[in-house]
């Protein structure tokens, strides 16, 4: 029997997103009882909407209704955004020459005010041009913030401008090393990761990120104007992923999230992965045929990207075959190993401790937005498995209760990724912005039997 998506799931969903939004602006996405709070009500969003995916009894109360509910929720939500976003500052480091230096960036909000709020309607103004208008605004908003701060004090910026550096000049980026920009023993490193003032790790992500980034330094002499790119590209891709107004009001309520600008500002790399799961969803919805590439891809892009792939088994329809999903994950790892393995093997030993080591080495973050953090006490702290076992058992509560659609594959890598970040030693704004584009990508495909509205 196929699989049906729930209006129950999608309002879920809508709760977690705008809920973890909040979390991440209360304190830039550090540790904070507030952001505590917000975190474990959008957890349990994300479970409850991923355990009741195959219920029918849970869509009862929306058979006249609809998919309403999940508008009116996402229609709070975005006016919340907008106002937040108004009053606290956009990001961290930016130079305003005089006070009127803003006046672009709170027009540009205005106007994306408008045009989100006008989507709310079913018969929004603008018509079709709205949504284009909307994603523009927001690449002009996403200018304005890289030129507002050209040079943000935070090691991932240094981390791509440098490696992207050396590559243009031949070098191996993973065997290059980087100044440490954090004076005075900072514990964002681990015991001996810092020596003299140089780090002694190379490119510390997958090379899919640092090719991705590369053509924004190329076009615009600033690699993030990719970043702004991937952001704006994924919410077009949410919002025609499915016909009706719930993908451009999710798109929406993803591009404004209130911390979205911050991620651009601090140049962290989550915007590409955000994209390439949308991608992959977008693709089982529209083009079924370039799902294998798009998964392949969004595999590359991180390492803890692995963890989706028992997930992949939501992708196919029933009944589940092995051989259907071994040759979809294999296509998918082939690719991923394609565009990987030439800067491993360029030089292993610097690659697989830039990408894999590194990783383990790194030091527990008392200021990380996770449990672990919440309930640590001196030098103690829980153990750093629980993330993995937390992922295990969400993975496992997908395969059983998600429906096989492409909504269900987003939302159980939503909760997977909620549950592996809230247990994690370290989880901040960045990991968070791929959980609320997940819960975004999810409702945007979501098609509700039950969806009554036009």
């Amino acid at each position: 029997m196929e699989d049906k998506d729930r209006v129950a799931t999608a309002l879920a969903l809508a709760v977690a997103a705008v809920g973890l939004g909040y979390a991440l602006q209360v304190s830039n996405g550090n540790l904070h009882p507030t952001s505590v709070l917000w975190l474990t009500v959008a957890l349990g969003c994300c479970a409850a909407a991923v355990g009741a995916g195959r219920s029918e009894r849970v869509d009862a109360p929306f058979q006249k209704l609809g998919s309403s509910p999940v508008i009116w929720v996402l229609g709070v939500g975005l006016a919340f955004q907008f106002a937040r976003l108004l009053i606290d500052p956009p990001a961290m480091y930016l130079r305003l020459t005089s006070p009127q230096a803003g006046v672009p960036f709170l027009s540009g909000l205005a106007l994306a005010a408008v045009l989100g709020g006008a989507g709310l309607s079913g018969a929004p103004w603008l018509g079709r041009l709205r949504m284009p208008l909307l994603l523009a605004t927001h690449f002009f908003l996403g200018v304005w913030l890289i030129r507002s701060s050209p040079a943000p004090s935070i090691d991932v910026f240094v981390f791509q401008r440098d490696s992207i550096a050396a590559l243009l000049r031949g070098m191996n980026p993973y065997a290059i090393t980087f100044p440490d920009i954090y004076p005075g023993g900072s514990p964002f490193y681990g015991p001996g990761l810092s020596v003299n003032g140089r780090l002694t790790f190379g490119f510390p992500y997958p090379p899919l990120s640092l090719l991705l980034a590369l053509p924004g330094q190329l076009l615009a002499g600033d690699f993030r104007y990719a970043q702004l790119a991937a952001m704006t590209a994924s919410g077009a891709l949410m919002s025609y992923a499915r016909p009706g107004r719930l993908g451009a009001i999710a798109a929406a309520v993803f591009l404004f999230t209130p911390r979205v600008f911050f991620v651009l500002e601090e140049a962290w790399t989550e915007p590409f992965v955000v994209l390439l799961l949308a991608a992959t969803v977008f693709a089982s919805c529209r083009a079924p045929k370039l799902v294998p590439i798009a998964l392949g891809l969004l595999f590359a892009s991180k390492q803890y990207m692995v963890l989706a792939a028992p997930l992949v088994a939501l992708l196919l329809p029933r009944p589940f075959r092995w051989g259907e999903y071994a040759r979809l994950l294999g296509k998918a790892a082939a690719l991923a190993l394609l565009i990987t393995l030439p800067f491993a093997l360029w030089n292993l030993p610097a690659f697989v401790r830039s990408v894999v080591v590194l990783q383990a080495q790194q030091p527990f973050r008392a200021e990380a937005l996770s449990y672990l953090a919440w309930f640590a006490r001196g030098d103690w702290h829980p153990p750093n498995w629980l993330g993995f076992v937390s992922a295990g058992i969400a993975i496992v509560i997908a395969l059983l209760r998600a429906p096989r659609t492409p909504a269900g594959f987003a939302a159980a890598v939503a909760l997977t990724f909620i549950a592996f970040f809230a247990f994690n030693k370290q989880a901040f704004c960045n990991y968070y912005f791929f959980v609320i584009g997940a819960c975004c990508t999810a409702i945007a495909a979501s098609q509700p039997r039950s969806d009554a509205a036009p």
